[in-house]
């Protein structure tokens, strides 16, 4: 890991060499207006979508448990753990029972989902460019997605087969799962003109991905029962983690887009960004795709407070 990030800082570095390298031949234009005096500090917001990697989710929230959530009271429970399957006269399975209308012995076991799927989350964030000159930035992306949601189909399966019927029944109820995540991301960005008015625009760089898990729980029957728990015993009394649990990854991201100029700033951009970095939830960790579609305005310069020349 340590080899992959010296690698990285080090071309990152070459590649900004290269940027301050091109600021020279901008020096030297005669022309003047916003493209041609494109330098120093810019702000944008971004606004858009964030869509997770599936993987993530039917590993850590299909039901399955197995990893720790690194919290001193809860843990992360199997369907089986929480719904208390294993102990008939509990009062959680007692619950489950009547509510599904299953008979003693019925119960034969728990299928977990095949794959969890996120739907796509929220992106609202903030970049800082350095512009070394109108082709070539240095920006950092400060990017919060928020309301990432998975789901899956599990069943509950039984059989007649002590009565000689021998078919299994099944009954399918949802798993659920909440997510926010923090990115960063700190690249090297540079633009290709195709108008006066209109260029493309190219990224990459390295990300650290923080994922707060807030979430996962089964629905059966319109009663949810949570996994993020601990069960104080066989009386129906369970109690959630104390602690925030967030973990943190790294990686990295290229992203590729368009920016539309205006005569006074405000420029407007449109960008696709994907991003192989590790998801961190608790033990689990794992290198994996993400993507984000979003929207930056590029906020025009405000008596000169938007764009700082040094």
């Amino acid at each position: 890991m340590n080899v992959f990030k010296a690698g990285m800082l080090a071309g990152f570095s070459l590649i900004c060499a290269a940027g301050g390298a091109q600021t020279e031949d901008w020096d030297e234009s005669d022309g003047s207006g916003y493209l041609n005096t494109r330098r120093g500090i810019e702000f944008a917001v971004n606004f858009g979508f964030h869509k997770p990697n599936n993987k993530a989710a039917t590993a850590f929230f299909g039901g399955g448990g197995g990893y720790d959530l690194g919290d001193n009271i809860a843990w992360l429970n199997t369907i089986e753990e929480r719904l208390q399957t294993d102990v008939p006269n509990s009062v959680v399975w007692s619950q489950v029972m009547n509510a599904t209308g299953l008979e003693a012995g019925e119960f034969r076991y728990i299928e977990l989902p095949l794959e969890m799927r996120y739907q796509p989350g929220r992106l609202l964030g903030l970049q800082t460019l350095y512009f070394f000159n109108p082709e070539a930035a240095l920006v950092l992306h400060v990017d919060m997605m928020t309301g990432l949601k998975s789901q899956g189909g599990w069943n509950i399966v039984s059989s007649d087969a002590e009565q000689g019927m021998g078919s299994e029944r099944r009954r399918t109820y949802g798993i659920f799962s909440e997510e926010d995540r923090l990115g960063l991301a700190l690249g090297y960005r540079t633009a290709a003109y195709i108008f006066d008015d209109l260029s493309w625009v190219f990224e990459g760089g390295a990300t650290m991905l923080g994922t707060r898990v807030l979430r996962n729980y089964v629905v059966i029957e319109n009663q949810t029962y949570d996994l993020l728990t601990a069960s104080l015993g066989t009386g129906g009394i369970f109690q959630g983690p104390n602690s925030a649990l967030v973990g943190i990854g790294y990686g990295g991201y290229a992203a590729a887009g368009l920016e539309l100029f205006f005569e006074k700033g405000g420029n407007l951009e449109a960008m696709v960004r994907v991003a192989r970095e590790s998801v961190v939830m608790g033990s689990y960790a794992e290198p994996q795709w993400n993507a984000s579609l979003y929207l930056a305005w590029v906020i025009p310069p405000v008596l000169d407070y938007a764009r700082v020349s040094f």
